[in-house]
């Protein structure tokens, strides 16, 4: 990692502090996620729709022990229930897409 990346790694808390962080939990897992429940649905990258995302949530790399093994699990956040989508890992943060449980991908 460079210099940036440690110096946004370094303000990752202060970020979630500023943001407000809500548990999620998922495969015996609980860590602080930042939420967002803004999204409708996007355009799939074959041409055809996917099914739509509920939220967004965003955790820091140290806090979620394999991340990717999560795809397609269920979650809980805020007593409401979730699959994750999608998974995208970075240097400075996880970002994970939730779906409904009952939407088929």
């Amino acid at each position: 990692m460079g210099a940036l990346d440690d110096f946004l790694l370094g303000g990752n808390d202060e970020l979630d502090a500023t943001f407000g962080t809500v548990t999620m939990t998922c495969a015996g897992q609980s860590f602080a996620v930042v939420f967002n429940d803004a999204r409708e649905g996007q355009e799939g990258a074959l041409g055809g729709l996917e099914g739509d995302i509920q939220a967004t949530v965003t955790a820091q790399p140290g806090d979620v022990s394999s991340p990717y093994s999560l795809l397609e699990k269920r979650c809980v956040i805020s007593g409401r229930n979730y699959r994750i989508a999608d998974v995208t890992v970075g240097n400075i943060a996880v970002h994970f897409a939730l779906a409904a449980t009952n939407e088929a991908r």
